[in-house]
Order: C-alpha cells, then sequence, then structure tokens
C-alpha cells in the first residue's frame, strides 16, 4: 500500500462521463509500451463541464438547467469556476490476490485503516468493527463482494492525497408540456413547475471503488463523500441548507490529516453507500422478464437540515432539524410501463 498518495477519491464514474475540458495524461509510444504486460492502467484526470441542459422526454419533459460540474468554487451563478482535478483511476482485472492484485490495493474502510496504518500523518477512526460472523470484510461494508480472480476493479483515489474536493451547480429543475419539444435546449427558460432551483452542492470524496463481478451480472460501488449546499424546492415552497457527514452518534468516522509542523489540514467525516447495480426479474404481474435492479446495501450517516424557511426564501427560517445515525437498506427494480 503506498499510503497517503491513494488516501481519497474522486468522483463516482457516473460523474465522470465527462470529456469535455478534461485534462489527462498523454503516453508516447515508449510509456505505451511499458503498460504491456504489466499490472492494470492509471489514468490521472482533471475536468470542469458545463451543460446548459439535459432534458428527459416521456410524454412531456424533465429539464436540468444550467448544469455545472468541477471543484469546489461555485460562483453566484451556480457555476464551477475550478475544475475537478487531483483524480487517479487505477483499473485493474485482479489476480488470485483479488484486490491485492490491483493498484487500488484494498477497498473502501479497509483502504483507509491501511493508509493511516503506514503514515504517521493520517489519521483514520471508525466506531463500527468487525462482523464476528464474517471477519472477511468489516460490517461497515455489509455486502460489499470480496474481489476474485477475474473480477474487474476501478479504484478512484487522489493523486495528491488529500480529499478531492467537488462541486455541483444546478440553475433549475423544471417540468415542461410535451408541446415545448420545439424549445428544447431551453426548457428552462418556460413557464412550467419549478421543481428545483439554484441548487448548489460541494463536498470532498473519500475512496470509491467499483467492482465488476467476473462470475455475476452485478456491478457494486463502494463510496465515502460528505457534501453540503442549498436546496430551493419552490413547488412545495420549501427552502433550507443541509449537510451529509458522519461525526455524531454511535456510526461515526473521522479523517485526520497532518502538516510537517503537527498542523492539521484536512479533519473531516464520511457518509458511506455501497450499492449494488445489475439486473433482476420484477415480482410484478405484466412486467418485463428482466429490469434494472438497484439495491442499496448499506447507505449511512448523519444529516443536518438548517434555516428551513417556508412559503419565500426570504422568510424568517422555522428552525433545524438534525438526523443521527441515519440508515438505509433499499432494493429497487426499475424498468418502463
Amino acid at each position: 500500500m503506498k499510503g497517503l498518495k491513494k488516501l481519497t477519491l474522486a468522483t463516482a464514474i457516473a460523474a465522470v462521463p465527462f470529456a469535455a475540458n478534461a485534462d489527462m495524461k498523454a503516453m508516447d509510444d515508449s510509456a505505451m509500451g511499458n503498460v504491456t504486460g504489466q499490472s492494470g492502467v492509471t489514468i490521472e484526470l482533471a475536468a470542469q463541464v458545463d451543460v446548459k441542459e439535459v432534458a428527459y422526454e416521456d410524454d412531456g419533459f424533465l429539464a436540468i438547467s444550467g448544469l455545472s460540474i468541477g471543484g469546489a468554487a461555485l460562483d453566484a451563478n451556480n457555476d464551477a469556476t475550478t475544475a475537478l482535478d487531483d483524480i487517479k483511476l487505477y483499473i485493474d482485472v485482479a489476480g488470485t490476490g483479488g484486490a491485492a492484485d490491483t493498484g487500488a490495493g484494498a477497498i473502501g474502510n479497509y483502504y483507509l485503516e491501511g493508509a493511516a496504518g503506514s503514515q504517521a500523518n493520517v489519521t483514520w477512526s471508525n466506531s463500527q468493527t468487525n462482523d464476528p460472523a464474517n471477519l472477511s470484510r468489516a460490517s461497515y461494508e455489509a455486502g460489499m463482494p470480496s474481489v476474485e480472480d477475474g473480477d474487474l476493479v476501478i479504484g478512484i483515489r487522489s493523486v495528491s492525497g488529500m480529499p478531492v474536493d467537488f462541486g455541483v451547480g444546478i440553475d433549475s429543475v423544471k417540468l415542461a408540456k410535451s408541446t415545448e419539444a420545439s424549445n428544447l435546449g431551453n426548457l428552462g427558460a418556460g413557464t412550467g413547475t419549478t421543481l428545483v432551483s439554484d441548487l448548489q452542492l460541494t463536498g470532498q470524496l473519500g475512496p470509491i471503488d467499483i467492482v465488476i463481478q467476473e462470475d455475476t451480472e452485478v456491478m457494486n460501488v463502494n463510496a465515502y463523500f460528505n457534501a453540503s449546499g442549498t436546496l430551493n424546492a419552490e413547488f412545495v415552497g420549501t427552502y433550507l441548507d443541509f449537510e451529509l457527514h458522519n461525526s455524531r452518534g454511535a456510526d461515526t468516522n473521522g479523517l485526520e490529516i497532518t502538516d510537517a509542523s503537527g498542523n492539521v489540514v484536512v479533519d473531516t467525516s464520511y457518509a458511506h453507500a455501497q450499492v449494488d447495480i445489475g439486473k433482476a426479474s420484477p415480482a410484478a404481474a405484466g412486467a418485463p422478464t428482466e429490469a434494472l435492479a438497484f439495491n442499496v446495501n448499506n447507505f449511512s450517516g448523519d444529516l443536518d437540515l438548517t434555516n428551513i424557511r417556508m412559503g419565500d426564501a426570504a422568510n424568517p427560517s422555522i428552525g433545524n432539524l438534525y438526523m443521527t445515525d441515519l440508515k438505509v437498506n433499499a432494493q429497487m427494480t426499475v424498468y418502463g410501463h
């Protein structure tokens, strides 16, 4: 384990289908030749993405306008002013040694424990203990498959060893009639119902690991992250600030990094999500034979909803709401009708 250099992560691969404005390290013929026959590929990535509109059409439209993805610095227009960078992706097919055969070295909580154990200036604390019924994995990641020979592993970390900061800004999420098809690209300027406006989301990413199992049709995503921001739900007249972390209650974790002088430069905690994505057979009569399965094996953290206003964003706050040791386990099957 190379410790601190692999300490944090980047955006879930769903947040990286961007190539616009992406800076990737090019390889010359000599460097490419050195990759041949080696164990896996490493990619360093920086990107900043702006999309005027993303529209989903059913009969009418659901339009996301003014989408911006980058670093944590967002301006007053919800646009990212810095790139989502400091990202390193390890892409490997595991051998008989499992995750240890890959560039990621280890997955999730095990990775963080190993990084902390090998670096004097890194501390990782986790109140969850190993599951005595299955000591091969931490109970904190119940449901995470063991990495077997032939599994594809994508480990998302940081280049510097510091947490990767991210920012997402959205001008509006609106509904539009089917007759607005001619206004594609400008649906956000229409008169349809506004579900969300001026959304700002910033935070930090810890390790993210994606395992696609060779012997099943399942992809598992295991992610550590935190987030904070503002949410304006205009259609129900609700306005609030929020923060997702894991620093209270019986289930806590904490990452601390100090500099050479002993000064704390990182002091944070992560919510945890562990999800299986694959195919399933719906239970409903008349449903397709196979559908998309989205199973949340574990989602845990603390959620703070603060400065809650009702009716109008300028109204006085009605108070704050704090959820401690929030845990979610859910199964979803998705198909057309």
